[in-house]
């Protein structure tokens, strides 16, 4: 045996790998396949670190006209602004929650979108740096995302951003689109309401009481986001099952009345990924929850990245389908805010 073999952790199913896109298959290959699975170690925290054996897969972030932090005692967020003068009435905004299963990741996460959703879409784009489980278990990372939109919308938010707090939007990826689903309904059903202009859903967690012998069945063989660890996230942000139940940590299981109150949405769907049949079950209770209220459907829409798995946003730095997705992003995030953000339905 030669003395250069690897050691395979994460190996493609021979049942999934013709199915998967072709760009996505060779980098696993070379790269993602012999990375040991971060539910495979006891937890000390070097998950947050990155992997030092990975090139990096995040493609450079556009300019804009400004970056900046602030600490906000429980979590700090990174505002990026658009070069040039604010509108008379001030930039909108859009609130964005990063991946990591609620324990790995913070505001560095994901520059390259928000870079790209501020100068397409002109607009404040704020990312949130939320506490992260296990130290801060359910429901940490709601409340932050909570009081992220209160202070954005409240004077000091609004006077320090520069921004109009009647045209918001949210949007998130993996367990941060879980946050932003969520967010959206507690903000319907805050008193008074804050509205939202609608969501942009990445590859999101929807329902966090998933099996494999219920939703997860379809993609259970799924590469990278296995049962495994998706499991091991959520047995580290929720101190109690039962927490599971809650629309907060699980929006499909809202009342219908309240996901009646959705804004327009927008959802990227990996065909391939872990959480796919989640994401597209939770897009048909939206659709029948605003027929069954009978209130106008506000509108959304779905598209599936075929062939591509959980990681196609992180991998937008090396494959097609990864830039795509943020070109997709950004250009909905456009198409609403530059057109009327009142609209019922996207264009």
């Amino acid at each position: 045996m030669s003395s250069n073999t690897r050691t395979i952790h994460q190996p493609i199913h021979s049942d999934v790998r013709p199915h998967l896109d072709p760009e996505y298959v060779s980098f696993h290959d070379q790269y993602l396949q012999y990375v040991i699975p971060d539910d495979s170690k006891p937890w000390d925290g070097s998950a947050r670190l990155g992997n030092p054996s990975l090139p990096p897969t995040e493609s450079t972030p556009v300019p804009v006209g400004s970056v900046r932090d602030l600490d906000l005692g429980d979590y700090d967020i990174r505002i990026f602004t658009p070069a040039g003068e604010a509108p008379p009435d001030g930039w909108p905004v859009f609130i964005w929650f990063h991946g990591g299963g609620w324990a790995v990741g913070d505001i560095s996460s994901n520059n390259d979108l928000c870079a790209m959703v501020c100068r397409r879409a002109q607009c404040v784009v704020v990312t949130v740096g939320y506490r992260l489980a296990p130290e801060h278990p359910y429901p940490a990372a709601f409340e932050d995302s909570v009081a992220a939109l209160k202070w954005i919308c409240g004077e000091d938010g609004v006077r320090q951003l520069g921004v109009d707090r009647t045209r918001i939007a949210v949007g998130g990826i993996s367990a941060g689109g879980q946050l932003a689903a969520s967010l959206v309904l507690e903000a319907a059903n805050m008193q008074p309401p804050i509205r939202i202009a609608f969501q942009l859903l990445v590859v999101p967690v929807i329902d966090s009481t998933a099996m494999t012998s219920t939703i997860w069945a379809e993609n259970k063989l799924a590469p990278w986001l296995t049962p495994a660890r998706m499991t091991w996230y959520r047995r580290m942000y929720f101190a109690d099952e039962a927490d599971t139940l809650k629309w907060n940590a699980s929006p499909n299981l809202a009342p219908k009345e309240l996901l009646a109150k959705s804004p327009k949405t927008w959802i990227a769907v990996a065909e391939r990924d872990l959480l796919a049949p989640e994401a597209e079950s939770y897009a048909r209770h939206l659709a029948a929850a605003w027929t069954d209220s009978g209130v106008a459907d506000a509108g959304v829409v779905v598209k599936r990245y075929e062939g591509s798995t959980h990681s196609i946003l992180a991998l937008n730095g090396v494959l097609s389908k990864g830039r795509e997705l943020l070109l997709d992003t950004a250009e909905q995030a456009a198409k609403w805010f530059l057109s009327d953000s009142r609209a019922t339905t996207p264009a």
